[in-house]
């Protein structure tokens, strides 16, 4: 279902709206909570507090949602009693075998005793499980070789942040679990100390469900994007006309209302519009070319590519990483497994630059509607032009001067818009110039308003939303049926596992 979200903005006015997503503070009885990762393919996380009590756990991955999927009896165990039960599934669905007996376990806390305890503790489970269950396994701290490479490609990009730099390998997995779950950056990440680290992932993985595919988090993402931006909308729309209708006998206060209506329109359409066409598809899960296949196929010797292909039939940087890892880990190591690790990591790092390229653009979808939007906004100019007209000469020249900076701003806008590809990151960066004077726009805005006048507006407000209730429940069910969908697909993966091992 296509939802012209922008085209019903522009009618409404937007208004930019920042989400500050702020690091908290761990408390004293927080410093010995701890991070752990058992990476077996599937991949787990889990976070325990200072009893070793499990109080939040996470399938990092399908395999990983597959395994605890409908499992209800590991969050609130003791530590060892929930990596028992991990491993135990991890044998019964064959995930745990004689091909892939190497577990990657890392542990992280503030408190580094804490953190070494639970890490053996961890360690001696898996060992002693998996050998109760007749399987010889052995544990590894170095790290998966896909966080590695990760971690790798992170130092390099950021050559002089003392921070990213001084990260070991169990901190790095720590953040990369905040960042792929919440809105945090690498870099502001990185300057957090474990406590705080962990204090955002539990906060962040309160709202990620059990069942949460990568099909379902699209879905689920672009579709409370579109709800947000469109509660932003009645918003900013009820503020700009109230404004704009009660200023009409004072010039300098319309233009002001029209301006706003202006920077929120740009500001919010075009991170809108960036926002949707970066959630359509990530680098980790597109789907490579044959040519790109052929390439990874060749650093790793393989005759076949069966094996790189992940459960929808696709091979992606994230099913080559999870095939890489198993086969990596399991191999002795050698002069020509250095080698082979070194040629993989050259092609997917040459392939993650292909794509970024090419999905780091806005999609025609959303190139056409920002065209709408600058439609309106070329409109608003010229009424803003009549307004100026109005104005005494004192403050004229003023004015001018800020309709000559909007409309530069704007020219450059719609340039991006008419090239063949329009960059998100440039786009963006405009959208942040002009959030800056939307909200500078709104407080003024804001300021000249009684307390009356804000009850009045408030209430507009909610009648403006109370119109959108149609257009938000269609946008609800679309991430009801994706619900219903990943339930089904994970039940089906799972069924698939016990019907192989049952032969």
């Amino acid at each position: 279902m296509k939802k012209k979200i922008l085209s019903v903005a522009l009618a409404a006015t937007f208004v930019g709206s920042a989400c500050a997503f702020a690091a908290c503070s761990a408390s004293d009885g927080d410093e010995k909570n701890a991070y752990v990762s058992i990476d077996i393919n599937p991949a787990i996380e889990l976070v325990v507090d200072k009893n070793e009590k499990v109080i939040s756990v996470r399938g990092e991955n399908e395999d990983g949602l597959v395994l605890l999927y409908n499992e209800t009896d590991i969050e609130g165990k003791k530590l060892d009693e929930a990596v028992e039960k991990i491993c135990d599934l991890a044998v019964q669905y064959g995930y745990l075998d004689e091909n892939n007996k190497v577990v990657d376990t890392l542990v992280t806390s503030a408190n580094s005793e804490y953190a070494e305890s639970l890490l053996q503790k961890v360690n001696t489970t898996v060992t002693a499980t998996a050998s109760g269950l007749g399987l010889s396994v052995t544990t590894d701290g170095e790290g998966a070789y896909s966080l590695l490479r990760k971690m790798e490609e992170v130092k390099k990009q950021f050559p002089n942040n003392a921070a990213i730099q001084n990260m070991g390998v169990s901190k790095f997995k720590l953040v990369l679990s905040v960042t792929e779950t919440g809105e945090m950056s690498v870099e502001a990440a990185a300057e957090l100390d474990d406590s705080q680290l962990i204090a955002e992932l539990i906060k962040a993985t309160e709202t990620v469900e059990g069942y949460a595919t990568e099909a379902y988090l699209k879905i689920k993402n672009e579709a409370y994007t579109q709800i947000e931006y469109l509660y932003d909308v009645a918003e900013a729309g009820v503020y700009a006309e109230y404004y704009i209708q009660n200023a009409l006998l004072n010039p300098a206060k319309q233009y002001d209302g029209i301006m706003y209506s202006v920077y929120s329109t740009l500001s919010l359409g075009l991170n809108f519009a960036c926002d949707m066409s970066a959630l359509a598809q990530k680098v980790a899960s597109c789907p490579l070319n044959e040519a790109q296949i052929t390439a990874v196929a060749n650093a790793l010797g393989m005759q076949s590519v069966e094996e790189l292909k992940d459960s929808n039939g696709n091979i992606t940087v994230a099913s080559i990483e999870a095939y890489a890892d198993k086969l990596f880990k399991n191999s002795p190591a050698s002069a020509e497994l250095e080698l082979k690790k070194q040629q993989l990591s050259e092609q997917l790092a040459a392939i993650e630059a292909s794509l970024k390229a090419e999905i780091n653009t806005i999609t025609e979808e959303y190139k056409d509607e920002l065209a709408i939007v600058m439609t309106g906004v070329n409109t608003a100019i010229t009424q803003l032009d009549a307004v100026v007209n109005l104005l005494p000469e004192a403050i004229k020249t003023a004015y001018s001067t800020t309709m000559n900076e909007l409309k530069g701003v704007v020219t450059i806008i719609n340039g991006m818009i008419e090239s063949e590809s329009v960059d998100i990151d440039a786009l963006r960066a405009k959208a942040e110039e002009l959030e800056v004077k939307a909200n500078d726009s709104l407080n003024r805005i804001k300021a000249d308003l009684t307390e009356e006048q804000k009850v009045e507006i408030a209430t507009k407000i909610e009648k403006v939303k109370a119109k959108l209730e149609e257009q938000i429940n269609g946008l609800k069910a679309l991430v009801t049926s994706a619900e219903t969908e990943a339930k089904a697909q994970l039940a089906e993966l799972k069924q698939q596992l016990i019907d192989k091992a049952n032969g």
